[in-house]
């Protein structure tokens, strides 16, 4: 009896699957359409070249509205310090200029987000706004899904980059633009800022070394696609912007390129790294782009190779709890302190040794300014990891020999000197890579046969990587829709009609939204 009284409360669900097809349903209408975009660019990158030609895309081939914001507008707007124009001072560096101190302050005084906080804002809002732009907020307003891309330009910190991922999780993609450094310096030459101004503002925007200043180095190398854009290959920016689009909208069959192939190969390659102070992979391609080695950093043992995970024996750095180049370092500083002290002039002159045995932590001090602010900060060569490239190229001999002349080696890090020269003896004509490496001196010791100019076939050209970032190779390449109908044919629909590969529910965006902006308002930098 009492089971018969509970089916009478149950409704009829003949069939599951129409159920489960019904609630999937139901979840799918709160989806939106909606695209975030994120820029990040070195100043003087063609930057703008590049979001034209995504608006122009997206609007005639996807139908969709495309609205910019511009984070050094809101510099403009709510910063109030700024400089005034110095002697012997071009205008429009004092402009750029005002444009960093003013998002230090906003950073400094409400948080390091700030900028993509206002973004987010003004993104929030434009949900509530009418055709004509003013806003109406409605008591039971049932937000609807829209073609609408926001360009967010540009991005400078990480913690801008950090939040609008949170927020907007997939639906956010990230463009890392790149010219070659003499291009940029003719861009800002042709408005007008003189040569040392050009310097200065390159170094100023790339890293400022505080808390609050903008890190464009750091920022740059979590792109989700890689563009570099120079006259060389201006032509080619429709179909490589084209191409990205269709990876986003899956809207047609893209496959990774060979350099695609091989920087992802390398990116793997660097977890299997276990240096205390970088993980770095590479891998080499021969001259038709097949990949013949693959290469990381880490100490080699007995035998050939390296260690790694598993090996009965394995002493690698992590078990000994600290960095050989690091420590060999601090003992050089000492060493050079000490040197200094030996000599009996300068003891004569400033009892420094007699000070210096007495205070030990002053002692300590001064080491430790010498070890962080003169060249053996730079120096290399007391690691006991073999670099990624050189475990590449010692590799690729033994197992393809020859095959590595006129190849590429893709390295996720820029290359050292010590690295150079035998890249350059290996025979390899072309090194991409991502993350910049300061300490480099691949330039200074090798121009005769290194070059950053990619116009230049004789030398070995050290390019920044160009693609689908190897971070999210198995996000964009593995499709979702299914290739071909239920008549085996590949299928083809107008780009108007597709949806982004991945999409967000509008019961859930407007709510981290006001979750993300709310301090804001709190901190009365908006009523």
């Amino acid at each position: 009896m009492k089971s018969a009284e509970a089916r009478s409360y149950i409704p009829e669900m003949t069939d599951s699957q129409n159920v489960n097809q019904s609630s999937r349903e139901k979840i799918k209408k709160t989806l939106t359409d909606e695209l975030i975009i994120g820029i990040c660019t070195p100043i003087g990158s063609s930057n703008q070249e590049v979001i034209s030609e995504i608006e122009k895309i997206l609007k005639e081939q996807y139908k969709y509205k495309v609205k910019r914001l511009k984070l050094s507008a809101y510099i403009g707007k709510y910063a109030t310090t700024k400089t005034e124009k110095n002697v012997g001072e071009t205008t429009h560096f004092t402009t750029l200029m005002n444009k960093i101190i003013g998002g230090d302050e906003l950073r400094e005084k409400y948080s390091n987000s700030v900028l993509a906080e206002l973004a987010i804002n003004d993104i929030h809002l434009s949900r509530h706004e009418d055709d004509e732009g003013t806003l109406e907020f409605k008591e039971t307003e049932e937000l609807k899904s829209r073609r609408v891309c926001f360009i967010v330009d540009s991005i400078k910190h990480k913690e801008e980059l950090d939040l609008l991922r949170e927020v907007y999780k997939d639906i956010f993609y990230f463009f890392s633009i790149f010219s070659p450094i003499s291009e940029r310096k003719a861009n800002l030459n042709k408005k007008g800022l003189s040569p040392s101004e050009i310097e200065k503002i390159i170094e100023t925007d790339n890293f400022e070394n505080s808390k609050h200043g903008q890190n464009v180095k750091d920022t740059f190398v979590e792109g989700d696609f890689f563009v570099r854009v120079s006259n060389e290959n201006l032509s080619a920016l429709n179909s490589k912007i084209d191409r990205y689009l269709t990876i986003i909208f899956e809207s047609g069959i893209v496959t990774p390129h060979p350099n695609e192939i091989a920087m992802y190969e390398a990116k793997s390659a660097a977890g299997n790294s276990a240096c205390l102070s970088r993980q770095v992979g590479a891998a080499i391609t021969n001259n038709r782009g097949e990949i013949i080695s693959r290469g990381w950093n880490d100490v080699p043992k007995f035998g050939g190779n390296l260690y790694k995970e598993g090996d009965i024996e394995d002493n690698r750095c992590k078990f000994a709890g600290y960095c050989s180049n690091d420590r060999t370092k601090d003992i050089l500083a000492d060493n050079i302190l000490t040197n200094i002290l030996s000599d009996p002039k300068v003891d004569q002159q400033v009892g420094l040794k007699k000070l210096l045995k007495a205070d030990v932590e002053l002692r300590n001090l001064i080491v430790s300014i010498i070890r962080k602010s003169s060249k053996v900060k730079d120096l290399i060569e007391f690691s006991r990891s073999v670099h990624a490239e050189m475990h590449a190229i010692i590799i690729g001999s033994q197992l393809a020999g020859s095959k590595m002349i006129g190849g590429k080696l893709f390295c996720t890090t820029y290359p050292c000197h010590n690295c150079a020269r035998h890249i350059i003896v290996a025979g390899i004509k072309e090194i991409f890579y991502i993350e910049p490496y300061s300490k480099s001196l691949c330039l200074a010791l090798h121009n005769d046969a290194m070059t950053e100019d990619e116009t230049e076939d004789n030398k070995v050209k050290l390019l920044m990587y160009d693609g689908v970032a190897p971070r999210r190779y198995m996000d964009f390449f593995i499709m979702r829709r299914s290739r071909k109908d239920s008549d085996g044919k590949i299928n083809l629909e107008f780009k108007d009609h597709f949806n982004p590969k991945t999409r967000l529910s509008l019961q859930a965006v407007p709510t981290l939204e006001q979750q993300a902006t709310h301090s804001l308002y709190e901190a009365g930098l908006l009523k």
